[in-house]
């Protein structure tokens, strides 16, 4: 019975537990039920970080996460002590103390029982260091990302720890291998020697039946830059409105726009002015759009840098060096293209449009960062994807072309985007030859969201609710907005029931040649314009013709576009200078000079506020037969490293500046 003198603090729903990890049969652990040294100290520690912790109030969970159970067992040396774990992680891995499960479990109560992403040093994999309470703790405040603002105030502070005077005995398996990452296993590797991980990852889902990791690879060159790249790109698309063109789409664009937007619409490309509309990459974007400027000197801050898009068809790809910076009033979504060229006769068109036409049925995704599967299924999740001429990320708000099984035959929903995921089918048919043409897995694209429609009689008002009230913020413009499902489910979709983006309403009115007559007219502009382009695609791009398919795959936008260059560099393949075992060979001397550096200056000037507190254990004399590194730095490096060190002895000094030479145990 669970004292009445004690708070009970319910848990939020969601647990990754694993009721299977337990303890082998025949051990000597038992459970301990109830896990009471767990509960009391999880609910402190929890209301604490959560800032409702009242001063002599005691409290303790309502039971522990869903799966996870106490167990003990009595100390090798010391039979009266009993050592305590906590089992039931989806790792298979035990935590040792109510200390180190608190940031994973807070993770769980903050991500509705999702552990993706959990800074825990258990789900690290050991790779940080083992923490003193106080400092695992302070890392657990700094990780948690999730919690209202309701119930946390500006300094948490938590009460300090005892620190134990020796570290806890950890459980250990001797004999056991290596267990190696999937980004490091070369078991699989690609024709750069760059582990194959998807291949690794579905040989790990075989083993082990479920599986749910975050892909990781450190020896791709392409990855690395992409923890960079990404994360910056899809912070600004949050703030740019979505009609706005993205790096790697193909636009509509002109590089002398007439003053009388007149001849935009209504014009004849023989008249005087007519502005000759050509099909590009947009392969830079604005600096900053908001600069207004007509000075040709100040488009590459407020305009955008072009590409004019090569036939893919062709290994002629010099249409790529014909780049121009224009003004955003110079660029149209190319998704109108059939609105803009109607009263151009085909024969007048620019050959960039018909390239453009080829590509409107290609596909590639933009970094998978999580495989997550059920063997013998499987799916990796997808920051974004380039779909015909449009790029698309989450939380992009979409248009869905019309479901002829519903009756519909214009444009009436959208969906907001919350995750993108390729999907893996039947992988227990796939064989483990790579050269074996026999079946094969099925892989499909799926987009999963929240939908909306402006038909009334396709929703339910029990539907309605505070969470999906105010529509996305782009589809203001287009009427009243209706829920497609109950707040608590998503929809899903194939890739190819994408219209587009929902481009904003006063941009889509601004192309249209006459004022529509209903704002479902603005949000249907382009499906048929769209379903020609897709129809072209499929009958011209012989890269879909030769596979007998419906879409081209591409493993980049590069690879999507069959472009050679991009900015006037080459990629991909076609990077005559790309060497990636020397750059493996340079990043590895890289890392150990950054490692040696980092290594000098703790030495010369270490913080003392920041070392952590720990016992100091004697050195082992067998130091002294470690391999050695020595560190050639250069002559400025040795400048800075003398001028931060004080002589303190008082011998002469040496008149002639000798070299410095560091070597790192």
């Amino acid at each position: 019975m669970l004292s009445s003198a004690r708070v009970v603090v319910p848990l939020r729903p969601g647990s990754d537990g694993d009721a299977t990890h337990v303890p082998k049969q025949g051990t000597k652990y038992s459970e301990v039920d109830p896990p009471t040294l767990y509960l009391e100290k999880l609910a402190q520690l929890w209301m604490d970080a959560r800032g409702e912790a009242r001063p002599g109030v005691k409290y303790i969970l309502e039971r522990l996460p869903a799966g996870y159970t106490m167990w003990q067992r009595p100390r090798p040396l010391d039979p009266t002590t009993k050592d305590k774990y906590l089992y039931g992680h989806p790792d298979l891995k035990m935590f040792d103390s109510p200390n180190r499960f608190f940031p994973h479990f807070r993770y769980l109560m903050d991500n509705a029982g999702d552990s993706m992403g959990c800074p825990c040093t258990v789900c690290g994999g050991g790779r940080r260091p083992v923490k003193t309470s106080s400092s695992t703790l302070s890392s657990s405040r700094m990780s948690s990302s999730n919690i209202s603002s309701s119930s946390v105030s500006g300094n948490i502070s938590l009460p300090q720890v005892p620190r134990h005077d020796h570290p806890p005995t950890l459980p250990t398996s001797k004999g056991r291998p290596k267990v190696i990452g999937h980004g490091l296993d070369t078991t699989h590797v690609d024709e750069e020697g760059t582990p194959d991980v998807y291949r690794n990852l579905i040989d790990k889902l075989r083993r082990d039946g479920t599986l749910d990791e975050r892909i990781e690879q450190p020896l791709s060159p392409d990855w690395l830059a992409e923890q960079v790249s990404i994360p910056e790109l899809l912070q600004s698309l949050n703030k740019k409105e979505q009609w706005v063109p993205r790096a790697g789409e193909v636009v509509l664009f002109t590089r002398h726009l007439p003053e009388d937007d007149g001849l935009l619409h209504h014009g004849n490309s023989d008249k005087p002015g007519y502005p000759q509309w050509e099909a590009g990459l947009v392969s830079q974007t604005s600096i900053d759009p908001t600069y207004a400027s007509a000075e040709e000197d100040h488009v590459i801050y407020s305009g955008v840098r072009v590409e004019p898009l090569p036939d893919p068809n062709s290994s002629d790809k010099s249409f790529s060096k014909q780049h121009k910076y224009v003004p955003l009033r110079n660029t149209r979504p190319f998704i109108y293209w059939h609105h803009l060229l109607k009263h151009v006769p085909k024969t007048n068109w620019h050959p960039t449009i018909s390239n453009a036409l080829t590509v409107a049925s290609t596909l590639s995704l933009i970094g998978t960062y999580r495989f997550r599967g059920v063997w013998p299924n499987a799916s990796l999740y997808s920051h974004g994807m380039y779909i015909g001429f449009e790029m698309l990320a989450a939380g992009d708000t979409v248009r869905l072309l019309p479901n002829p099984n519903s009756g519909q035959t214009a444009c009436t929903d959208v969906m907001v985007i919350k995750s993108i995921r390729l999907k893996w089918s039947g992988l227990d048919r796939a064989s483990d030859n790579d050269y074996d043409e026999g079946p094969s897995y099925t892989s499909d694209v799926y987009v999963y969201g929240a939908a909306y429609t402006s038909d009334v009689t396709r929703s339910n008002k029990q539907w309605l609710c505070d969470q999906n009230d105010t529509p996305p913020k782009s589809a203001a413009g287009y009427g009243h907005w209706y829920p497609l499902h109950p707040p608590s489910k998503e929809l899903t979709l194939p890739f190819t029931r994408i219209l587009g983006r929902l481009h904003e309403r006063d941009a889509v009115e601004s192309l249209a040649s006459e004022s529509l007559a209903s704002p479902g007219k603005y949000l249907d502009m382009g499906r048929e314009d769209l379903a020609t382009a897709r129809t072209y695609s499929r009958e011209h791009d012989q890269r879909i013709r030769d596979q007998s398919s419906s879409w081209y795959w591409g493993d980049h936008r590069a690879d999507a576009l069959n472009l050679q260059t991009i900015n006037g560099l080459d990629v991909a393949n076609f990077d005559q200078q790309r060497d990636i075992k020397a750059w493996r060979r340079t990043n590895k001397r890289i890392e150990g000079l950054s490692v040696g550096a980092n290594n000098l200056q703790t030495f010369l000037a270490p913080d003392l506020s920041s070392l952590p507190i720990r016992n100091q254990q004697p050195l082992d004399s067998s130091s002294n037969n470690r391999d050695k590194r020595v560190i050639d730095i250069s002559d400025g490096e040795e400048e800075e490293f003398r001028k931060a060190t004080k002589i303190i002895e008082d011998g002469p000094t040496m008149k002639k500046k000798a070299k410095v030479t560091i070597v790192i145990d």
